[in-house]
């Protein structure tokens, strides 16, 4: 079990030098990346400073809470963007170009290999950023701080790994399909969604992206859960969603590799 740990770590680590080697080279997309991403995030403050001008609280936000929540939303994003989203981008070359031969002969998991093979090491500055911007409103916002910062940081984990699970949901279809754009691009329409706290939407999209598409998962909930805590029934909703949602995505999974190796062989 250590061996194979061992093995798995190394062959990241070997993936996270080559694409540090990579970011050192084309200095120019860091620069150019950084400042698309700053600009987005200038338009997501924006929105709410325009909206606070004319109310002191929105759906029970108050505009300190609204920030917090977006300070954990930008690094959770953020930290998607680092490990898996340029892997998605390259997900529908693996099958419609015979691209996840090479991984499936490879003495480790294959989608190990396809989620872990590019990274977006321009976002780290994002993560940081949402740090900043959390820790400056955390004490207006009501958040206690100390040691919760580590609880902080496991709801971070949290908002990344629903991300994954959602991003996967909306990619896997490309073994059914010849190509996987229409599906990409219906996940960045849900995906608007996530930049909003979930109790300013009508209760069917609030019951949609916590439940089928919980991407209320990725910052609303985590806010929501360091700011006021949640129920035994949101802890227990939110654990039962997020391990039927991976069990699901295992089986498409199966189902998709199993039909990508009948067409190729």
């Amino acid at each position: 079990m250590k061996l194979k740990i061992k093995r798995y770590l190394d062959v990241y680590g070997i993936q996270f030098k080559n694409n540090l080697v990579r970011e050192a080279v084309y200095r120019t997309n860091f620069l150019t990346a950084v400042t698309v991403d700053l600009i987005w995030m200038g338009v997501e403050v924006s929105l709410f400073s325009i909206l606070y001008a004319n109310t002191q609280t929105i759906a029970g936000w108050s505009r300190e809470q609204v920030y917090f929540f977006l300070g954990i939303f930008f690094s959770s994003d953020a930290l998607f963007t680092i490990l898996f989203q340029r892997n998605f981008w390259a997900f529908s070359d693996l099958v419609n170009k015979g691209e996840l031969d090479i991984l499936l002969t490879k003495p480790i998991h294959p989608l190990f290999l396809a989620l872990s093979r590019s990274m977006n090491l321009t976002a780290v500055f994002n993560v940081i950023l949402g740090l900043i911007i959390s820790a400056r409103y955390a004490g207006p916002a009501g958040f206690t701080g100390g040691w919760h910062w580590l609880e902080w940081g496991a709801w971070l984990i949290f908002g990344l790994y629903a991300a994954l699970q959602m991003r996967f949901l909306f990619s896997i279809w490309i073994f059914w399909t010849d190509r996987s754009w229409a599906f990409s691009r219906l996940y960045y329409q849900f995906f608007a969604f996530a930049t909003k706290p979930d109790t300013i939407y009508p209760k069917a999209i609030r019951y949609l992206i916590l439940t089928a598409l919980p991407f209320a998962f990725i910052g609303s909930v985590p806010a929501r859960a360091l700011l006021h805590g949640l129920s035994a029934y949101e802890y227990v909703g939110a654990a039962g969603v997020l391990i039927s949602l991976t069990g699901i995505n295992s089986i498409l999974w199966k189902k998709g590799l199993g039909r990508y190796q009948s067409a190729s062989s």
